[in-house]
This record gives structure tokens, C-alpha cells and sequence, in this order.
């Protein structure tokens, strides 16, 4: 019998064998890091390439050895093609809006990728889709003027969040731009799911772009001061939905829309957060240490949209936090005590998992990106223990505040401190300890869940 070669195997099989050499995509790994490190394109000029992909390496450094392996013949790419495109990235700085007479595929340059992606019959196979909205370094920390140059032109600016979070600060510099319209994106949204079907998609930006691409209020008066390259806004389901519309959920559970609520000047309706049932939701702040570098910093608002994201009289944000929500990741690097008090703990919504990271996983970080001469570095710890302190008394002391007596998972991405770590299975065992178990390092899981550690 005749040896047989790797080129005679069959497909399915080759198949088989490349799916060892794919490897996860780097968004799930940069989700939990400082999005500010996120790589820039190669050079100003660089342009999308014909599929309005990014030509730089960000989009396909992590697929190395697949694509190394995809050029060996035509067979090998046919059968390569969907690990290729399992992942991607949509990179740009601006799109013109298009009229609403006028078809999204056949008007608007920059939805090239997705075009290409149709006419090769790739859709199926797109498992995460992640869309960078970049700008130029010059202008971070100028997030009031971000609607004017990056995004979806024309747009609006966000207004500053009035409906009771963040005490009701509003910055006199954030008001709302009259001379254009609050409109909504939801043709973006409907196009790309119309042609997509993907698990997740992640939303990187500035949080001012990512506020008016959302059509979401956001308090900017302290952007100048926070400086905040990127936010990262994540929405994902399991595998098993793949075929499962919004359309499919239970009648009984949608929630009528409230027609009697005033619409606000800077909200318009988002369709993103119910056109497929996510189950979690991951939202990453970035850092807030140079607040720390000037004086009184406990009273300045951070740049955020969690305040919007958590609330649940939204009508754009119903079908996601009323319904469908299991899950919710929050990461960001010291962030004031404040935020998390006044904000994340009494508007969380009814979950069964959290996970939550507040400082940087480098262990370097102290000596390296973070240090300065202004600040003093105690005032990160004292903060982020004030935070954790105000979280664990919220979920673990009986009975839980609010809608976190539904949380049946929780988990800290900050375990690492091993005496704070300990500190918190102290206090968790001795006021909790009838209904909740240690499940691992930085784990705790109630006692009639332990199914949910896996």
C-alpha cells in the first residue's frame, strides 16, 4: 500500500488538524488589560485594505500560523478559510452617514469587509467581531470634541448624564450640540447583523465616540483630567444561541416599551443591545490614575458609561438587563471609590455571575506606568479597598442590597494580593458563610451552586 500524503487526507480531517494551531482571539486577552496599550496602526497613512479590514498586524498577528499554513496550497486555504475569519477586526476613524434612502451596502466605503465577506460566503463562519474606532493621540483628554471628527458624521454631542447618577453633576462644557440631531445608529447595527451572526462583539474607543455611537449620555467633565485613550465594551453569547434572534425570546418576558417617558436630547434608540439575547456584558474603564495627580481627585466623574448601561428605564437597554443579562464583567485600573459606590452597586442589575478587576494584572505596574511625582500611590490602595470593602458588604452581608441577592457567582481578578484575598474569605465566611464557599482564588460561589465554578 502506498504511503499516503498529507495532501491526500481528507478535508474534513485537515480541518481537524488546523483547528490545534488557532489560538484564541487577542481581544479575549486585551478585555482585561489597560486598553490604553492597545497597538496604534503601524503609520498615519495606513489605510483599510480591500476588504476594510486593517492592513496592520493588529488584526492578524494572533492568526500567524494559520495564515502561514493557508498559503501553501489551495487546498489547506479552502479548508482554513473559516478559522481565518473566525475573528474580526474592523478598524476606522470615521463613517459618513448614510441617507436613509440609500442601501448601507452599496453606499458606505468603509462597510468593504463586510461586502467581501458576503460575496466569498464567509458570513457563517464570523464568530467575533471587534470594531476599533481610532483617533489621533494629540487629542485624548479633549472628549467634548470627540463627535465632531470621529465615529459616524454627522453626529451628536453626548449630553452629560442628568437622570440621578454621578449626584447629578453636570459639566457646563458638555452641552448638548443644537445644530445637529440626535439620531440613531441603528442602521450600522442592522446592517452588520443582517449579514453577521456572530458571538460577540467588542466596541473599542474613547468613551465620547463610544457614547454617541450608542446614543448614550455620558458625563465628560472630567475627561480633561482622566485621559482615557479607550474604553472596551463587550457583548457576547454561547455557542448554542448561534441560531437564536431576539425575536425568538419569550413574549412573556419582553418588557413594554415606557411611550410616557420624555426621550432626553442626546439618547436616541440603540438597537444593538436586544438584536441578539447576550447573556454578558463587559465593560473596561481603563485607567483613572491620573485623577490621582491632582488635588481633592475624590471629586471629579469619571468619563463613563455605566451610569447609561445600568439603566433599567432605558428602553434600548430593557431587553438587555430585563432579560437576558446572566453576566457582567467590570475591569478598570483604580478607579474611585465613588464610581463604584454610587453607580455599579445600587444599579446593578439581576445577575448570576460578576467578575470584577480594579488593578492592573502587570506586577510592575506601581514602579512602571503608573508612578508620578504628584500623586501619592497610597491613595490607589485606599481607594480600591474602600471599593471592595463597599461591594463585598453589598453582596455577601445579609441581606444583599438591592438586586444582588439574584448573584450566585462572584469573582475578583484581583486575588493576587494575597493579604487582601485573605482578608475578604475572612469576612465573607464570617458574614456570609452559611451561603457562600471559597470556589478558588478569588472565587466565591453560593453553596447550592457549586455547579457554577466550572
Amino acid at each position: 500500500m502506498a504511503p499516503m500524503t498529507i495532501s491526500q487526507l481528507p478535508s474534513e480531517l485537515l480541518l481537524y488538524i488546523f483547528d490545534f494551531l488557532d489560538e484564541p482571539p487577542a481581544s479575549e486577552q486585551r478585555q482585561y488589560d489597560d486598553p490604553a496599550h492597545i497597538p496604534r496602526p503601524i503609520a498615519a497613512d495606513d489605510k483599510p485594505n480591500q476588504h476594510g479590514t486593517s492592513s496592520h498586524n493588529d488584526a492578524g498577528c494572533f492568526r500567524g500560523n494559520i495564515k502561514s499554513a493557508s498559503l501553501v496550497c489551495h487546498l489547506w486555504r479552502r479548508c482554513l478559510l473559516p478559522l481565518l475569519f473566525r475573528d474580526i477586526v474592523w478598524r476606522f476613524q470615521h463613517i459618513i452617514r448614510p441617507s436613509e434612502r440609500d442601501d448601507p451596502m452599496n453606499t458606505v466605503e468603509e462597510l468593504e469587509f463586510l461586502r467581501f465577506l458576503t460575496r466569498a460566503g464567509l458570513t457563517r463562519y464570523v464568530d467575533n467581531l471587534t470594531i476599533i474606532i481610532d483617533y489621533p493621540e494629540s487629542e485624548i483628554g479633549e472628549d467634548t470634541q470627540h463627535h465632531t471628527n470621529w465615529g459616524i458624521l454627522p453626529s451628536h454631542c453626548p449630553a452629560p448624564d442628568n437622570r440621578g447618577f454621578n449626584n447629578g453633576l453636570i459639566a457646563p462644557e458638555s452641552t448638548i450640540d443644537t445644530s445637529s440631531k440626535c439620531q440613531s445608529n441603528d442602521w450600522l447595527w442592522q446592517t452588520i447583523f443582517d449579514k453577521l451572526d456572530p458571538l460577540s462583539i467588542n466596541l473599542i474607543s474613547s468613551p465620547a465616540i463610544l457614547a454617541s455611537l450608542l446614543g448614550r449620555p455620558i458625563n465628560l467633565s472630567g475627561s480633561w483630567i482622566f485621559r482615557q485613550r479607550f474604553h472596551i465594551l463587550s457583548l457576547s453569547r454561547p455557542a448554542d444561541q448561534r441560531q437564536q434572534r431576539a425575536t425568538n425570546i419569550d413574549d412573556s418576558t419582553i418588557v413594554p416599551p415606557l411611550s410616557n417617558r420624555a426621550p432626553t436630547p442626546a439618547t436616541s434608540h440603540c438597537s444593538l443591545f436586544g438584536i441578539r439575547p447576550w447573556n454578558s456584558l463587559l465593560l473596561n474603564e481603563g485607567s483613572s490614575v491620573k485623577v490621582y495627580t491632582t488635588y481633592e481627585y475624590f471629586h471629579h466623574t469619571p468619563p463613563s458609561l455605566l451610569p447609561a448601561l445600568l439603566d433599567s428605564d432605558d428602553e434600548s437597554m430593557q431587553p438587555l438587563l430585563r432579560n437576558t443579562l446572566r453576566s457582567f464583567s467590570y475591569i478598570a485600573i483604580f478607579p474611585l471609590a465613588s464610581h463604584i459606590n454610587n453607580i455599579l452597586i445600587p444599579h446593578a442589575p439581576a445577575l448570576e455571575r460578576f467578575y470584577i478587576q480594579i488593578v492592573p494584572r502587570a506586577p510592575s505596574f506601581a514602579e512602571d506606568d503608573y508612578r508620578h511625582p504628584a500623586m501619592d500611590i497610597s491613595d490607589l490602595w485606599m481607594e480600591r479597598n474602600t471599593a471592595y470593602a463597599q461591594l463585598v458588604m453589598a453582596i455577601f452581608d445579609p441581606p444583599p442590597l438591592g438586586l444582588w441577592n439574584s448573584l450566585q457567582y462572584f469573582e475578583s481578578g484581583d486575588a493576587v494580593d494575597r493579604e487582601a484575598w485573605e482578608q475578604a474569605v475572612r469576612y465573607v465566611i464570617f458574614a456570609a458563610g452559611a451561603a457562600w464557599k471559597v470556589a478558588g482564588e478569588g472565587k466565591f460561589v453560593r453553596r447550592d451552586n457549586a455547579a457554577l465554578t466550572s
